[in-house]
């Protein structure tokens, strides 16, 4: 019963906070990544007209690679809506877990939780999956030259991890010495995150990389926003989620004691 209502409502957020960051990115993320998509080729001026067709100078290698790929528009907006919606759903169940393994290690009762914890959970959520991460490995834009991306999966899962048990000896040990633990948050950024040696748009001319510098740094700052939108929805309605949770346990609780009396 637990499980199933965990799921439940894991799915719920999900689903909900995945069509919210869907519009976050449509309005902020998309266009930045639409104008740096039409600088590929941009070393190539000659080929541009071809490459445009889907064509190659090898017959048609170009156009087996993009052939997966959706249209833009509602094609794609819908591909996104999904891959956010599945991420959010991992991320949700993630968090209500957590919520409700904890809630007796925090000064509230079990059915205190306010919109006030719902953020503290989300930014804890935005801090450990995407802070932290960014601060040694920015979100990048299509065309940056990067580290090959086993190495870049690692680090980010090795900052996470550092990040979350940091935050959470830092929130729910009792020890004195907690305050060590959150020293673990700076360990990723002291052995430093992968990078590829080099310029980031080294190989685009001059004038194309200089457009996709300023690209890549508004990407950031939308990809910024876009994820604290994932996670004030998560936190927010995961607090709702939990209470509902609770309540729902204690009074299956109370039944089976009464039941068990008489």
């Amino acid at each position: 019963m637990l499980f199933r209502q965990i799921v439940f409502y894991a799915l719920l957020m999900g689903l909900l906070a995945g069509a919210v960051v869907t519009i976050v990115q449509t309005v902020q993320v998309v266009p930045i990544i639409l104008s740096a998509e039409t600088y590929e080729g941009a070393e190539e001026p000659a080929l541009a007209p071809f490459k445009a067709e889907g064509h190659t100078h090898g017959g048609g290698e170009s156009e087996d690679a993009d052939a997966w790929a959706p249209a833009d528009g509602m094609e794609r907006t819908l591909f996104t809506f999904i891959s956010n919606t599945i991420t959010a759903m991992g991320f949700a169940l993630l968090v209500l877990v957590a919520m409700f393994a904890t809630r007796n290690l925090t000064n509230s009762g079990n059915n205190d939780f306010n919109w006030r914890h719902g953020l503290i959970w989300g930014a804890a959520g935005y801090a450990v999956f995407w802070l932290a991460p960014a601060i040694g490995m920015p979100p990048e834009i299509p065309l940056a030259t990067t580290a090959p991306l086993e190495d870049r999966q690692l680090w980010w899962g090795f900052a996470a991890i550092c990040t979350a048990a940091g935050l959470a000896g830092l929130a729910f040990a009792k020890s004195p010495w907690r305050w060590v633990l959150a020293l673990l948050v700076l360990v990723p950024h002291i052995v430093g995150a992968p990078h590829h040696e080099g310029a980031l748009f080294a190989e685009q001319p001059p004038e194309a990389a200089a457009a996709l510098e300023a690209l890549a740094q508004q990407f950031v700052g939308a990809s910024a926003i876009a994820n604290a939108s994932l996670w004030i929805v998560l936190g927010l309605v995961g607090v709702w989620a939990l209470r509902r949770i609770v309540v729902s346990t204690d009074r299956s609780t109370d039944d089976e004691a009464f039941s068990s009396r008489v």
